[in-house]
């Protein structure tokens, strides 16, 4: 049971840990590298805005922005994992916030498919969904496995 929990709040925190490298890649791909490929071996942001600096720039400043938030996101992640999470404080609320959190990303990831025919990126919704839905097996393994043993029993020494 307490393996089980200590599995599903290490996936989730090192799942933050990873997105949160990540988007911190991104920002400096934004905002210290603007003329770099904004798909990895594509285009620039100069080429899409056809040598507009404006444009280019606004790209770059979108890029950023969508970083910012997965930044934001990441730290938020780390937070409820290595705190309530971690600590069975609040362990529900906490464990319904990372899974929630990530089935929304994952959703507005993969609408791209349908809105824009864009399959690009789907990898980047998918391994991470796979990856909390591993952790809620184990966290929802643990809470099964708790409420079968019970809470653990206090020692005389502990009550004294």
């Amino acid at each position: 049971m307490k393996r089980a929990h200590t599995v599903s709040w290490v996936i989730f925190a090192l799942l933050g840990a990873a997105t949160l490298a990540v988007s911190l890649l991104s920002v400096t791909a934004a905002y210290l590298d603007p003329s770099g490929d904004l798909v990895a071996g594509k285009f620039t942001p100069a080429e899409v805005a056809n040598g507009d600096e404006e444009v280019a720039a606004a790209l770059s400043a979108r890029r950023g922005t969508a970083a910012a938030f997965a930044v934001a996101y990441a730290i938020l992640m780390l937070s409820v994992a290595l705190g309530p999470y971690r600590k069975r404080e609040g362990v529900r609320c906490a464990f319904l916030a990372l899974v929630v959190a990530s089935v929304a990303n994952a959703v507005v990831i993969l609408l791209r498919v349908p809105l824009l025919g864009v399959s690009f990126g789907v990898g980047a919704a998918t391994i991470p969904l796979l990856l909390v839905a591993v952790s809620t097996v184990f966290g929802l393994l643990a809470k099964n496995l708790s409420s079968r043993t019970g809470p653990p029993s206090e020692s005389p020494a502990a009550s004294a």
